[in-house]
C-alpha cells in the first residue's frame, strides 16, 4: 500500500473528511499517484459505506480516465458509480460504455432495465447482475445445476422480465432475469453436450468417418487441455459406448499422432489440447489459458516460459497482463497474488499501479501458513528477508511463529537466520513445548520425530533424550486427529497440512519407520503394530505394508499377553462389523435417497424466481446443509473404527470383546452383558457400551473386583463374578 493510500486509509477510519478530501486534492494537483491507486482507495471508502466522500474527488479524474484503454475507463466509471449512486449522468456515461460493447446483443436493453443499471439504488449491485445477464441472449445455450440438462434461451420476455428456455428435460420453462445466473451456467455453442443434444448425427458421423476431428470437437468445447479420462467420459457418455471403446480409441490414437494440429503434453497426467492453424505457438497458448484463473494460469506462465524462445515472449503478454490485473484489483487467494508478483519482478515487466509485496503480506491470516501454500523455496526465502528487513521488531516475535507453523520447505533457512540472531534458547523452550503437546504445531513435531534417529546436533537440546518409538507413536495418533478435523472443516491450510504430514510420516517405502524399527524395543513395535493397525489418517494399502515391515523386523510382535486387548484406544471406534454396516446402511441411505431428493426440491425451488422470499428455497437449503453435516459425522465415526473380534478377548480382564457377569450389590441382582461398541446394541438386548459409564468403569478389571458407578438412577455398586468371551455376531 503507497504512502498514499495508507494516509487516506487512517483518515476514513478515523472519520477525518476534511484531511481525507485534502490528501485527495494534494495528490491529484502534485500527480504523484496512479489512477489504480485512486480506484483502490474509492473501492475501499465503497467498501465501509462512505463512497460519497470518495465521489466529488474522483470526478476531477475524468479528464484523464477518458483517454484510458476500454477496459480500464470502463473500470472507472464503474468504480466513480459505485461512489456517487445518485449521479444519473455518471451512469449515463457507464451505459454508453455499455452499449458500446454489448450493444449488438438483441436482449442489451431488457439486461439494463432488469439489472436497474439506470434506476436502482445500489449500483453495484446493478453492475454485477448486467454483467452477468449479459451473457443469456435469445439462442444461446445454458446448463441448469439441477439436473434439466442443457437448454437454450429462446427468447427475453421484456413483460414478465424473465428468460423462456427450452430445456432436455423441461420445455417453454420461465426463469426471471435475475435469477438466470443463480441458477444456469452458459455453454458455448460448440460445446459438446449441445453438440450432442442437437446434432448427434453429426457426430455419429464422425466417430465412423472422421475420429480425429470427433476428438478435436471435444477438445474445443473445453477451456483448458483436456486428460484422457475426461475425453472418454466426454464420448461414451454420449456417442460411443463403453464397449466399443478400446477398439476405436486403439485406431484413434494411432491417427492422433499424425495429426499436427494436436498436441499432448508430458508427465504422468499426460493433457491433449490444439494447435490451430498456421499460428501454433500462439494459438496453443490462447487455447492453453482459456478460462484459466489466477492460480491456475500462473503455473501455465511459468511452464510455458520454460519452453519458450525470447523472441516469443511477446505472446505471453496478454496472460502477464491479466494476471496484473488480479494483483491490482486482488483478484485471488494472498498467497497466488505474492507468486505472481514475484514472478512478474523476476521476468523485469512493467507494473504500474501495483499494490506493494508488504501489502499483500499484510492481507495473509498468518506468514506461516502464507510459506505452507507457496511452493517454490525461492519464493518463500524471498519472503521472509522481507519479513525480516521491514520490520525488525516484529520478526523476533514472528520468527518463533514461523518455525512453529512453516513446512520443511522454509525450516531450514528459518533456523539459519534465528541461529544468527542468537536466540536457540527462545527456540528449545518452544520444542520443549511442542513435544509435550504435538497439536501446537504438528509439521515442526513431525520434524524432530524424522530427527529422533539421527544426529543428535539436529535437534535442540530438550528434545534429545525422547524416545523416537514413543515421537512415533504420538505423531501417527497426532495424523488420526488432523485427518478427522480437515475432514470436518474444511480447511484449505488445515487440509495442506494434513497432506504434507501424511507424506512425511507414511509414504513408501517408509524409511522413518524402517529406522524407528532399528533403534526400537519389541515392546515398542508391538505398540506401533497398535497403534498403526486401528490408524485411520493411512490409507488402507499403507496400514498393511506398515504392519508387514513391523513383523519382518520384530516377528514377536504378535506374541504379545493377550490380556492387552483390554487397552483402549480413546481415537478409535469400536464396533462389531454388524454394528458398523448398521451405521452404513444410514450413511448410504443419506447420500444415495435423501441428498438426491433435497438437491432435486432445491431445483425445484429455485426454478420458481425470486429466492429472497422463496420459504421452500431456504427450507431446502437448510435441510441439505444439515444432511451434509451428517454425512460427515458418520463418516468421521466410520473411519475411525476398528472391528471387534471377541475370540481375542482375555478372560483374565474385562475387554472390548469380553461377556461380563455382574451381581447388583444393592438388590442382588444378577446380569449378563457382551461389553461391545456404541452401535452393536443396548442393554435391553444384553449389550452394553464400552463408552456407556458402566461399561467404562468395567474396563481392566477382574473376577472379584467390585465398582461404584453414577448411573441415572443413582450410585449402584456391583461384583464383577466372571469373564467370557462374547459370542461372535452376525454381519447384518
Amino acid at each position: 500500500m503507497s504512502d498514499f493510500q495508507q494516509k487516506l486509509a487512517k483518515a476514513l477510519n478515523e472519520r477525518r473528511f476534511e484531511d481525507y478530501e485534502e490528501l485527495w486534492l494534494d495528490a491529484i494537483e502534485d500527480e504523484n499517484a496512479q489512477i489504480g491507486e485512486f480506484l483502490s482507495a474509492a473501492r475501499d471508502a465503497v467498501s465501509q459505506g462512505e463512497g460519497g466522500k470518495a465521489g466529488p474527488v474522483l470526478v476531477l479524474l475524468e479528464p484523464t480516465a477518458d483517454l484510458l484503454p476500454p477496459e480500464r475507463k470502463q473500470e472507472y466509471y464503474e468504480v466513480l458509480a459505485c461512489c456517487l449512486g445518485k449521479d444519473k449522468e455518471i451512469r449515463e456515461k457507464l451505459h454508453g460504455l455499455y452499449r458500446d460493447q454489448f450493444g449488438h446483443i438483441s436482449g442489451f436493453d431488457l439486461c439494463i432495465k432488469t439489472s436497474g443499471l439506470m434506476e436502482g439504488t445500489r449500483p453495484e449491485r446493478s453492475i454485477e447482475l448486467f454483467l452477468k445477464m449479459i451473457r443469456y441472449q435469445p439462442g444461446s445455450f445454458v446448463h441448469h445445476r439441477s439436473g434439466w440438462g442443457v437448454g437454450e434461451v429462446r427468447e427475453l420476455d421484456s413483460v414478465s422480465e424473465a428468460a423462456i428456455i427450452d430445456f432436455q428435460e423441461k420445455s417453454n420453462h420461465r426463469v426471471k432475469l435475475d435469477a438466470l445466473p443463480d441458477i444456469c451456467d452458459p455453454l458455448d455453442s460448440e460445446h459438446f453436450h449441445v453438440l450432442a443434444w442437437k446434432s448427434p448425427a453429426v457426430l455419429e458421423d464422425l466417430v465412423q468417418n472422421d475420429p480425429v476431428e470427433l476428438i478435436k470437437r471435444v477438445l474445443r468445447t473445453s477451456t483448458r487441455p483436456m486428460t484422457l479420462t475426461e475425453i472418454r467420459l466426454a464420448l461414451t457418455s454420449s456417442t460411443i459406448s463403453v464397449s466399443q471403446w478400446s477398439k476405436w480409441w486403439a485406431r484413434t490414437r494411432t491417427a492422433l499422432k499424425k495429426d499436427p494440429m494436436i498436441a499432448q503434453s508430458g508427465g504422468k497426467a499426460s493433457e491433449f489440447f490444439l494447435l490451430d492453424g498456421p499460428e501454433a505457438i500462439a494459438t496453443s497458448i490462447e487455447r492453453r489459458f482459456q478460462g484459466l484463473q489466477a492460480k491456475e494460469r500462473l503455473k501455465a506462465i511459468r511452464e510455458t516460459l520454460k519452453d519458450l524462445k525470447p523472441e516469443d515472449f511477446e505472446l505471453l503478454r496478454p496472460q502477464l497482463e491479466l494476471q496484473l490485473r488480479d494483483i491490482r484489483r486482488r483478484d485471488a487467494p494472498v498467497s497466488v497474488l505474492i507468486e505472481s508478483l514475484l514472478l512478474l519482478k523476476r521476468v523485469a515487466y512493467d507494473m504500474p499501479d501495483t499494490p506493494s509485496m508488504g501489502e499483500l503480506l499484510a492481507r495473509a491470516v498468518h506468514p506461516g501458513d502464507l510459506l505452507n501454500e507457496i511452493g517454490r523455496p525461492e519464493d518463500q526465502e524471498q519472503i521472509v528477508s522481507i519479513l525480516h528487513d521491514q520490520d525488525p521488531e516484529r520478526w523476533r516475535e514472528l520468527r518463533v511463529e514461523l518455525l512453529l507453523r512453516a513446512d520443511d520447505g522454509i525450516r531450514d533457512h528459518l533456523l539459519e537466520l534465528i541461529k544468527t540472531d542468537n536466540a536457540e534458547e527462545e527456540i528449545d523452550a518452544r520444542v520443549r513445548e511442542v513435544c509435550r503437546i504435538p497439536s501446537k504445531a504438528p509439521l515442526l513435531f513431525l520434524w524432530i520425530v524424522r530427527n529422533s534417529t539421527a544426529s543428535l546436533r539436529n535437534l535442540p537440546r530438550s528434545a534429545r533424550d525422547l524416545s523416537p518409538a514413543d515421537l512415533f507413536r504420538q505423531a501417527a495418533a497426532l495424523l488420526d486427529r488432523l485427518s478427522l478435523r480437515a475432514e470436518q472443516e474444511k480447511s484449505p491450510a488445515l487440509t495442506l497440512q494434513v497432506k504434507r504430514y501424511r507424506q512425511h510420516l507414511g509414504t513408501r517405502p517408509f524409511n522413518l519407520l524402517s529406522r524407528i524399527l532399528e533403534v526400537c524395543t519389541t515392546q515398542d513395535a508391538w505398540a506401533i503394530y497398535q497403534l498403526v493397525s486401528s490408524a485411520r489418517g493411512f490409507s488402507a494399502s499403507s496400514v498393511a505394508k506398515m504392519l508387514a515391515l513391523i513383523l519382518r523386523r520384530h516377528p514377536s510382535v504378535l506374541a504379545s499377553n493377550r490380556a492387552k486387548t483390554a487397552v483402549v484406544d480413546d481415537s478409535v471406534i469400536y464396533s462389531t462389523e454388524k454394528g458398523i454396516k448398521r451405521l452404513s446402511r444410514d450413511l448410504e441411505e443419506i447420500r444415495n435417497e435423501k441428498l438426491p431428493e433435497i438437491y432435486k426440491a432445491i431445483g425445484d425451488a429455485a426454478a420458481l424466481g425470486d429466492l429472497s422470499e422463496n420459504a421452500e428455497f431456504t427450507s431446502a437449503i437448510e435441510e441439505r446443509e444439515n444432511l451434509n453435516r451428517r454425512v460427515l459425522d458418520l463418516q468421521a465415526q466410520l473411519d475411525r473404527t476398528q472391528v471387534i473380534d471377541p475370540s481375542e478377548a482375555s478372560t483374565d480382564v474385562v475387554g472390548i470383546g469380553s461377556r461380563v457377569k455382574l451381581l447388583n450389590l444393592s438388590d442382588g441382582v444378577g446380569s449378563c452383558y457382551d461389553l461391545l461398541g456404541p452401535w452393536d446394541g443396548s442393554p435391553e438386548d444384553g449389550v452394553l457400551s464400552y463408552q456407556s459409564p458402566l461399561g467404562k468403569a468395567l474396563l481392566r478389571r477382574s473376577p472379584g473386583e467390585e465398582i461404584e458407578v453414577t448411573l441415572p438412577g443413582g450410585q449402584v455398586r456391583y461384583r464383577l463374578e466372571g469373564i467370557e468371551r462374547a459370542a461372535p455376531t452376525a454381519g447384518g
